[in-house]
């Protein structure tokens, strides 16, 4: 008797096989789409770091992809009778799908972190300010620009389709399954010994890749007790002993002019005073929140005029570009460091000195220029008046005696907005008129029209970031601590990493 295959069950297998160079062909796609990551990341620089992320890449995006293809094309391949629905079916998914890896690269590509249902606040708070700018002609731009990309891959599912039988014939299925999945398995094994190892190339690239989840030495082979975890910790402790690199300030050309007309004045102090109560400060509105990483006065005056953290301050043997700004257009400046602060904060004393005398005085008699002093307690309330504050942009840094939190009051800012040390030298710089690019010379924000509501900053080597309430700091060996601003209590919750991945990428790419 012969057997033959029944007609359905014949067009079950073609469109079976229609899926799966279907599949491969949005691999390949994928590929080329997901190399935006590898651009995005710094170079690898060892040989087995640039093979670990190859074999990811080779690895991971088309597991990912053939994931999709197994969950929602290949049922409809078994149930849909019509091949022309089925292809369109799987051109609107995969179009979709690849539009959002698209999105994913870009949004990777700017903070460091990817889409996911915990980074949606995040994204939303960035990404407001620019979509709510877009016009209706940018919005059916990218809707055609959708419909293209969906037309494309209606193509590419004709096409494989008209030339199935030859395809057919080439088998080479097997041949590229076994690489995607050697280059699957290799890429874990390495990650498993790299993080017993504290291979740091290596483990780095661990947020590279979307839905990344590499496994780890510690969920497996400490498992199987296989691994030494307090000979891991003690090994990871002097490995976090590093040194900085020298670091180019500014990274990129400031270009440039300044209106010398301005008088703009910044007197910050780390003493605590009652700013509620102080009728100095009525006149002065107040944000909520400074954050201010520095306790050593010095630190302090460096790092208003510079605009960076401290542990690129250190590195820098450059001055300024504020300053250097000024001094090319003839603007006077004046920058004081009061001994009567440095004394007070030691000893507890707050007496006025010689040098603050003459400053006050400078200070009352100019006319334009920019006024920068780090004060006690007393010298501050003595330096404001009203007089100043008609006649000059003010910025004042003071703690509240009463809640311990700096704040920034000023008669010329957004005071909406949380504030950082970072943000006064492209304050200052936009008040004088230079509206170069911020990110050319400092990781802060202008303060006259903020774009973001974190700030992110160090503290040695800690990062410390804030988002509303909360203020985290991270040390180097992945340990935190997240404090509530409102009452200075610690809260015990897991890390935002995706707020965590967006400070370091800001800061990232400030160096680069």
């Amino acid at each position: 008797m012969i057997y033959t295959e029944s007609p359905r069950r014949k067009q079950i297998t073609q469109q079976v096989s229609w899926g799966h160079w279907f599949a491969l062909a949005n691999i390949i796609m994928a590929l080329v789409i997901s190399s935006v990551y590898i651009f995005a990341t710094p170079l690898a620089g060892t040989p087995l770091s640039f093979s670990y992320m190859i074999l990811t890449w080779l690895g991971h995006i088309p597991f990912i992809t053939f994931i999709v293809f197994v969950v929602v094309i290949l049922p409809l391949c078994y149930q849909l009778t019509s091949m022309r629905v089925l292809r369109g079916i799987a051109s609107v998914v995969s179009a979709v799908g690849l539009a959002l890896l698209a999105f994913d690269a870009l949004v990777y590509n700017n903070t460091g972190f990817h889409i996911s249902f915990s980074t949606a606040e995040l994204l939303r708070s960035e990404t407001q300010v620019q979509v709510s700018a877009f016009s209706w002609l940018q919005w059916f731009y990218l809707a055609l620009l959708f419909v293209i990309w969906l037309m494309f891959q209606l193509v590419i599912a004709n096409a494989i389709y008209k030339r199935m039988h030859r395809l057919s014939r080439l088998h080479l299925g097997p041949y590229i399954i076994s690489v995607f999945v050697i280059c699957f398995i290799a890429s874990h094994a390495i990650h498993v010994w790299a993080d017993a190892k504290l291979y740091t190339p290596v483990l780095k690239q661990d947020n590279m890749f979307p839905l990344s989840y590499p496994a780890t030495a510690k969920t497996l082979m400490a498992r199987y007790g296989f691994l030494d975890l307090e000979d891991r910790q003690q090994r990871e402790e002097l490995q976090l002993q590093g040194i900085s690199n020298r670091f180019i300030y500014p990274p990129q050309n400031v270009f440039c002019s300044v209106n010398g007309q301005k008088k703009v004045v910044v007197l910050a102090s780390t003493e605590a005073l009652n700013t509620n109560t102080s009728p100095l400060f009525n006149a002065l509105p107040s944000n909520a929140f400074h954050l201010n990483t520095q306790t050593n006065e010095a630190d302090f005056l460096a790092q208003l005029q510079y605009g960076i953290p401290k542990n690129l301050i250190v590195r820098t043997s450059s001055p300024p570009v504020m300053i250097d700004l000024l001094d090319a257009f003839d603007v006077p400046h004046q920058i004081f460091l009061s001994d009567a602060a440095k004394q007070a904060n030691v000893t507890g004393e707050a007496a006025q000195n010689e040098g603050f005398s003459a400053f006050k005085a400078d200070l009352e008699a100019a006319k334009a220029g920019l006024f920068i002093g780090v004060l006690s307690a007393a010298e501050l309330e003595a330096a404001i008046s009203d007089t100043l504050l008609a006649s000059s942009s003010v910025l004042v840094i003071a703690k509240d005696a009463q809640t311990q939190l700096y704040k920034l009051h000023s008669n010329f800012t957004n005071t909406n907005m949380a504030s950082t040390n970072e943000d006064i030298a492209p304050t200052v710089m936009r008040e004088f008129g230079c509206l170069a690019d911020v990110y050319r010379f400092s990781t802060g924000q202008a303060l006259q029209a903020p774009g973001r509501d974190w700030l992110v900053s160090t503290m040695g080597d800690n990062i410390v970031y804030f988002k509303a309430p909360y203020l985290t700091q991270v040390a180097k060996d992945g340990s935190y601590e997240v404090i509530d601003i409102r009452d200075q209590s610690t809260v015990l919750s897991d890390i935002d990493t995706n707020m965590l991945s967006r400070s370091i990428k800001h800061l990232e790419n400030f160096v680069r």
